[in-house]
């Protein structure tokens, strides 16, 4: 029999065990609903977990679509480039200096991207092969190399303005890449990189989904009249030491746009490298006012109202005429002329008195009807409506002004559209960027016996007693039109000392393959469109026509040579180069054993020394091509 004092140790004992026991039960009870909670409740949030813990998987861009030429030649593509990139944990910090130098970065830049754990992050984006062999070179453990895509345009700052760029992300951001950006940008890919227990990531990738290229996108431009066109334009500037300048070519039977180039340029390879108003694309933003290249349009309205004919004669006022409060001046004092004569001799009085009589509605409707005053329906952003006022609120000194364009602005593309249209019959044209897309061809705006009269009186514009004969190739017609204006500055009124040169046109005549449009924005060396602008016409229409395969008016009189074999030797001098292509030269050089030097692509455009002098000691021959 126990005693109570073991009896009552006992009780204690056991009391105080309850209380551990419970403790026991509760902390087994917890374990048992934190197993739970881990395993069932957040089961598949914590295998996730996991699985990111040893896996990290990223999108990588898909090649956009190429763009390519009427004749499929490469306008611009995706070209593969590595970067560099990191798992930011796994970077030793000892190597941070020694990779900031490898990437040419500052050290705070770096050790900024690798903060945040053990995520993937770019270190530095399409860079040089050289760059990326360096750094690999170094061998950092969590250093890695990726492939991503650049985009390239082979003709650089000729298509610059056309094409515009992508940014780094790959999507358009300016021009024909960023209106196609939905069409040319492929579909993205997903790629795995795995790690190891100790978070070190394995050699290789997996492929979730491989990247899917963009569509291709063909444009109505040929790569080599847009070559001479720029080559053209940039020279005609550089002569006049003027301060920008456009060039348009047309197609007039179809509207597709052949060539489109603006100066200053930009290369859309290195388009950080410029400013942003370099970027934009003169030809369908700048307006101008476009002086006499209006009168045209003036004549075909006055022979349709039934109020003129070819036989009228004008009183020109011996050149001063007063409108209203205002006076219109011609730079030649004229009498009477005909409306030939008008045209011809370019007579602003002339054109105003016969808008005069027709009256604003007739003109305004026939210079609304060619696009003028209206958004061109263009696949490129940024395209100016040009400035043309409703007929309704034409007074007498604004429908004057308007016949022989002051008062009234366009763009390079509005003006070549207009010509297109006279030179197709008076039919409207609609320029046409996208191969792919229908031609469009609108109504009639002028009579076809109008438009034959205008362009006799074109025709006479460029002979040599028009104002536009520095515009004809030889053994070719043009139907052109010279124009001269003052530029426009913010007060409503004109410089006195800055002025755009215009010439405007189509060529052959009988018909017309190409229509063009040059404009010259503030010359120095001469004012006036049939100085300025009218000689870069000719170089263009002189180059892009024999390689279209337009042939002479007069075949007797043009002796273009492009091909070798009907190059020759005169005498002992240099041969003629002129019109071949760079393999053609190289070919022509080599079997003479003589040295080349060339400048630019496309064709033969310009030689050092000239076809027949005497070659030198050191036979060097040095050329240029369509730059």
């Amino acid at each position: 029999m126990s005693s109570p004092k073991k009896t009552q140790q006992t009780i204690t004992s056991r009391t105080r065990l309850i209380p551990i026991a419970g403790l026991l039960v509760l902390g087994m009870l917890m374990l048992v609903i934190r197993a739970v909670d881990l395993h069932v409740l957040q089961g598949e949030r914590m295998q996730n977990k996991a699985y990111r813990q040893h896996v990290h998987d990223y999108t990588v861009a898909a090649p956009r679509g190429d763009i390519l030429d009427r004749q499929q030649r490469i306008l611009s593509r995706s070209i593969e480039v590595p970067s560099l990139a990191a798992v930011a944990g796994e970077v030793p910090k000892e190597s941070y200096a020694s990779l900031a130098q490898a990437l040419k970065i500052p050290l705070n830049t770096l050790r900024h991207r690798l903060r945040g754990g053990r995520r993937f992050v770019w270190l530095k984006r399409q860079v040089s092969p050289q760059l990326a062999e360096q750094v690999m070179a170094l061998k950092i453990r969590g250093v890695r190399q990726e492939s991503e895509w650049q985009r390239y345009s082979p003709l650089g700052s000729e298509m610059g303005h056309v094409l515009g760029f992508v940014g780094v992300d790959g999507h358009g951001l300016e021009g024909v890449e960023y209106s196609f950006d939905a069409l040319l940008q492929g579909k993205s890919g997903q790629r795995l990189v795995q790690r190891d227990a100790r978070g070190h990531t394995l050699p290789g990738a997996i492929w979730l989904h491989e990247p899917k290229k963009g569509q291709t996108l063909a444009l109505t431009m040929d790569s080599n009249i847009q070559s001479i066109a720029y080559a053209a334009l940039v020279e005609g500037i550089r002569k006049q030491h003027a301060k920008s300048g456009s060039v348009v070519v047309m197609d007039p039977n179809n509207g597709d746009i052949l060539a489109m180039a603006s100066w200053p340029s930009f290369n859309p390879n290195r388009f950080s490298h410029y400013r942003p108003k370099q970027w934009r694309n003169r030809a369908i933003t700048d307006v101008f006012e476009p002086g006499s290249s209006m009168k045209p349009f003036t004549m075909a309205a006055a022979l349709d109202s039934g109020r003129w004919h070819v036989g009228n004669r004008i009183f020109c006022e011996h050149g001063n005429f007063q409108v209203a409060d205002y006076t219109i001046h011609d730079d030649h004092s004229e009498g009477w002329l005909s409306l030939t004569g008008v045209i011809q001799r370019s007579s602003n009085i002339g054109a105003a008195k016969i808008a005069l009589d027709i009256g604003a509605k007739r003109l305004g409707t026939k210079l609304h009807a060619l696009g003028f005053g209206h958004r061109p329906n263009i696949a490129l952003t940024g395209a100016s409506a040009g400035i043309l006022a409703d007929p309704e609120q034409w007074g007498e000194v604004e429908t004057a002004n308007i016949a022989f364009g002051q008062g009234v602005a366009v763009t390079t593309l509005q003006l070549a559209s207009a010509f297109a249209t006279l030179a197709h019959q008076g039919q409207r044209v609609y320029p046409r960027l996208r191969l792919s897309e229908p031609v469009h061809l609108g109504a009639q705006v002028f009579t076809p016996s109008s438009v034959a009269a205008v362009k006799r009186m074109l025709v006479a514009a460029t002979g040599r007693e028009g104002t536009g004969f520095r515009a004809v190739p030889k053994g070719y017609q043009v139907a052109g039109k010279t124009g001269t204006a003052q530029r426009a500055n913010h007060h409503g009124g004109y410089f006195k000392d800055k002025f755009t040169a215009v010439f405007a046109g189509f060529v052959p005549v009988k018909k017309p393959a190409l229509v063009i449009v040059v404009e010259i924005n503030e010359p120095k060396q001469s004012i006036y469109g049939g100085t300025v602008a009218a000689p870069v016409f000719r170089s263009i229409a002189a180059t892009a026509l024999p390689y279209l395969g337009v042939l002479s008016d007069h075949p007797a009189q043009l002796q273009v040579k492009p091909v070798v074999e009907q190059a020759t030797v005169v005498g002992e001098g240099v041969m003629d180069f002129s019109g071949l292509s760079l393999r053609e030269a190289h070919r022509l050089a080599h079997e003479h054993t003589w040295d080349l030097r060339m400048h630019g692509s496309g064709w033969v455009v310009r030689q050092k020394p000239e076809a027949g002098s005497a070659l030198g000691q050191q036979k060097m021959i040095e050329v240029w091509l369509h730059e």
